[in-house]
């Protein structure tokens, strides 16, 4: 069956580098059903491994790809590059109640 994970991908790359970031992920079947002009929920589960290529095609762009997963709490975003990558969670909590009278 799979889990699916909604994906959205920024950067910070210069227009000229923007377009052939681009045609790459337009040229990828991976990348592009997950990232591309009309991403959608998939399972892509070698996503790490395609980023940290991606950063390494593009070297001095920093990557930045978000994802939320089917589980409400699995949200987390991982930043690339230059085939280096940090990843960060979404942590919920809730306050403590209000004392009541």
């Amino acid at each position: 069956m799979g889990y699916y994970t909604y994906h959205e991908m920024e950067h910070n790359a210069d227009e000229e580098t923007t377009l052939k970031i681009e045609e790459k992920i337009k040229s990828d079947e991976v990348l592009n059903l997950a990232i591309g002009e009309y991403p959608s929920h998939c399972k892509w589960y070698d996503h790490d491994k395609d980023m940290l290529d991606l950063s390494l095609e593009f070297p001095g762009v920093t990557f930045i790809l978000s994802g939320e997963g089917e589980d409400s709490d699995d949200q987390w975003k991982t930043k690339y590059k230059d085939g280096k990558q940090a990843t960060v969670r979404v942590i919920i909590s809730f306050p403590a109640f209000p004392e009541l009278e």
